[in-house]
């Protein structure tokens, strides 16, 4: 645990020196960058298809954007989807990584899986399919590898997706906020993202400690 703990630590002062002291850091960042937009978008087709929507596509752009292109769905959920959607894939593997290392090569499969079915069945894009195999392409051979490589890879995957969203939190969702804002103006857009960021904080808390807390 102690060295799970020295690469969190590490792989956080690396990702904050690249992201915001060091001149085309984001570039070294780039693959984290598309894959949190996946997990963004995927959150937003979880909770369309959970509320009764379903899913057309998914689209990643080149740029770090993205979108999912849906039908029905209660939109009060949809929208915030996408950002609570990236804090429980962020969550689901730093929390698998740190205690529960044993199910490291399911989920690496699992995450697989995702990303072939996506970019197979949600198709919008032939350079979103490509992006999405190579992606999966990437996993199958990191599944080949140890299971303290497979574990370390969860971890910084984890982690960075969670500073990613945390750092971005008004500028990543900015449209999902617009939207949501229009339709609940009883707040400015600022003070809801700060109530999303909030959220975020909250079921990291509840995932990393408290649930590791229950289980001792």
């Amino acid at each position: 645990m102690r060295n799970k703990i020295l690469l969190l630590i590490l792989t956080i002062i690396l990702y904050t020196t690249l992201k915001l002291f060091i001149p085309f850091g984001g570039l070294i960042l780039y693959p984290i960058t598309l894959l949190v937009t996946f997990f963004h978008e995927t959150g937003h087709a979880l909770f369309a298809l959970l509320t009764g929507g379903s899913v057309i596509g998914i689209q990643i752009n080149g740029d770090g954007s993205g979108y999912a292109r849906l039908a029905g769905g209660i939109q009060l959920l949809v929208l915030p989807g996408g950002y609570i959607g990236s804090a429980l894939w962020g969550n689901l593997l730093l929390y698998i990584a740190l205690y529960k290392e044993k199910y490291s090569r399911p989920i690496i499969y699992f995450l697989i899986a995702i990303l072939t079915f996506s970019a197979l069945f949600w198709f919008n894009s032939i350079g979103t399919t490509i992006l999405l195999l190579v992606f999966a392409a990437a996993l199958v051979w990191i599944s080949k590898q140890s299971h303290t490589i497979i574990s370390n890879t969860l971890l910084v995957l984890g982690t960075t997706s969670l500073i990613y969203i945390i750092m971005d939190f008004n500028g990543g969702p900015s449209s999902d906020l617009a939207r949501f804002t229009a339709m609940i103006p009883i707040l400015p857009k600022f003070l809801w993202a700060t109530l999303w960021l909030a959220a975020v904080l909250y079921l990291t808390y509840l995932i990393q400690v408290k649930k590791k807390d229950k289980e001792k």
